[in-house]
């Protein structure tokens, strides 16, 4: 249980973190998207609010541990910064940990150099959710091992992803619901009162 949780742990910071820089991420200005993400040990509820094309942004994954209870782990990126947060059942603690996000990829201005310098590959278009996605293919290293990325992208918004490799297990992560251009109230992307 303990391999899982670390593993979708991993796998959502590493998600969180290509998103982590100050500049415009998405091609809509704001939206509230649900996940579910399929794990070798169950099912995972990820939750997602964004507003200024993705300079803010809001992720809670919730995974159930079985006799465990709830593990939840929340990420904020605000101002150029990756906070995260993370805690089992309603024992929330009014903290958060600031993260050094790593180099990411913006889909919006992602360019043959970039490409060719990780090693994307890029194909499409194909339609999930019913969205005309680009797909793209990359193998990056988390926690010691290489992971394999799989992901269908629309207006830079990932809408499907699939990873192999991390903890020796596979994930498949896909939109359950998506609400574009909301009004997402600000205090949505508030920060704890505690940042270590």
């Amino acid at each position: 249980m303990k391999k899982i949780l670390l593993m979708v742990a991993a796998l959502m910071m590493c998600v969180a973190s290509l998103y982590a820089q100050g500049e415009k991420r998405y091609g809509i200005k704001s939206g509230h998207i649900k996940y579910e993400t399929q794990t070798g040990g169950g099912v995972q509820q990820n939750e997602m609010w964004f507003d200024d094309y993705g300079r803010l942004q809001k992720q809670i994954d919730r995974t159930d541990m079985g006799e465990f209870g709830m593990f939840y782990t929340e990420t904020i990126i605000r101002d150029g910064k990756l906070y995260t947060n993370a805690w089992y059942n309603n024992e929330k603690k009014d903290e958060a940990k600031m993260t050094d996000g790593v180099p990411g990829f913006n889909y919006l201005t992602l360019t043959d150099q970039i490409k060719k310098d990780h090693k994307i590959e890029e194909s499409g278009p194909e339609t999930v959710s019913g969205k005309q996605c680009t797909v793209y293919s990359f193998t990056m290293k988390q926690l010691g091992r290489k992971v394999s990325f799989k992901q269908w992208v629309w207006k830079g918004i990932i809408i499907k992803q699939e990873t192999k490799g991390i903890l020796g297990a596979n994930t498949t992560m896909t939109i359950k619901s998506f609400e574009e251009n909301v009004s997402v109230p600000a205090s949505t992307f508030a920060l704890s009162k505690t940042i270590k």
